[in-house]
Order: C-alpha cells, then sequence, then structure tokens
C-alpha cells in the first residue's frame, strides 16, 4: 500500500512536469518586431500615422509612450509643426495596440528618436501635409509652389484663394 507521503510526492511531480511543458515549447509564430504578435495595423500606411477630421483637427498614433521624459509634448509638436496647425488641434493616441503602429518597446529614451526618423510620425506628417497641399492645389486651381501653410489654411501666393484642412 501506498503511503499518504508517496502519493503527495508523486504527484507533485506530476504536476509540475504537466505545467512547465508549455513553457518548454517555443511560440509557433514569431511576429512584430521583438516576436510579440502579429499587427493588423500597416505601419507603411499615411492613416496608420495621421488622421485629419473634417472640423481640421488632427489625430496622430504612436506605438510609443511617454512615461515622463515629455514624449507626448515632443510628438504633439512634431506632427503639429510638420501640418502647419495649431498644436492644440492635435491629438496624440499613444500605445493603444487597436489603433497604433507596432513600434516594438518603449525604453532608452528612444521614443522620440524613433519619431523623428524616417518611416514613423516625422514623415507621416509631412506626408499627410504634401497630401494636403496637393488636395488644395487642385481646389484653388494654384500650383503646390504657389501656396503656403499657416495655422491650417493653405493660400495662394496671390491671397485671393484659401483652402483649410475641412
Amino acid at each position: 500500500m501506498i503511503s499518504r507521503r508517496d502519493f503527495l510526492k508523486s504527484s507533485g511531480a506530476l504536476i509540475v512536469s504537466c505545467s512547465a511543458t508549455s513553457l518548454a515549447t517555443p511560440f509557433a509564430i514569431a511576429q512584430g518586431p521583438f516576436d510579440t504578435h502579429a499587427s493588423h495595423i500597416d505601419p507603411s500606411k499615411l492613416d496608420s500615422w495621421i488622421a485629419v477630421a473634417s472640423d481640421g483637427t488632427v489625430t496622430a498614433y504612436t506605438g510609443k509612450c511617454d512615461f515622463g521624459q515629455g514624449m507626448s509634448t515632443a510628438q504633439t509638436q512634431l506632427v503639429a509643426e510638420e501640418l502647419c496647425v495649431p498644436i492644440g488641434r492635435v491629438k496624440l493616441i499613444q500605445c493603444d495596440t487597436s489603433v497604433s503602429p507596432d513600434q516594438g518597446t518603449t525604453s532608452g529614451s528612444q521614443s522620440t528618436p524613433a519619431n523623428f526618423n524616417t518611416a514613423n510620425l516625422a514623415q507621416a506628417a509631412a506626408t499627410a501635409r504634401e497630401a494636403l497641399m496637393l488636395m488644395a492645389s487642385k481646389h484653388l486651381g494654384e500650383a503646390t509652389d504657389q501656396l503656403t501653410v499657416a495655422g491650417s489654411p493653405m493660400r495662394s501666393s496671390s491671397e485671393a484663394n484659401d483652402s483649410t484642412f475641412r
């Protein structure tokens, strides 16, 4: 007959060995910059980074989080400057995996430098500005090199016409 002590020793080993097997198996699919998960947000698409609403407000999306380094202020200023809009019209959405691009971890004060590089937030804002200039050019019937941007209205060099982001 097996003693209670022997039963508990053997069943404890069985439980540990069964629960540890999932830790020893590699993940089935390794995706994302740090083998985390697949993201449905395509960082090569402009609307993954910037959205301009019909009322002229701008929403910018970033996969980086502000942990007290002033990243949210810097990123908001970056977008406002690139789009030539007042900073109060820019809303920054950070680290929302359902809507922001996956930019990997937030560490080592790399959030702002990462978004000032190409293929990130700065490039998206500059691309959005050029797209808006092209739309204003068509709307006003002026060449893009004849347009200026100041506070969101796009003005022709003749000052006869203007167009806003709305």
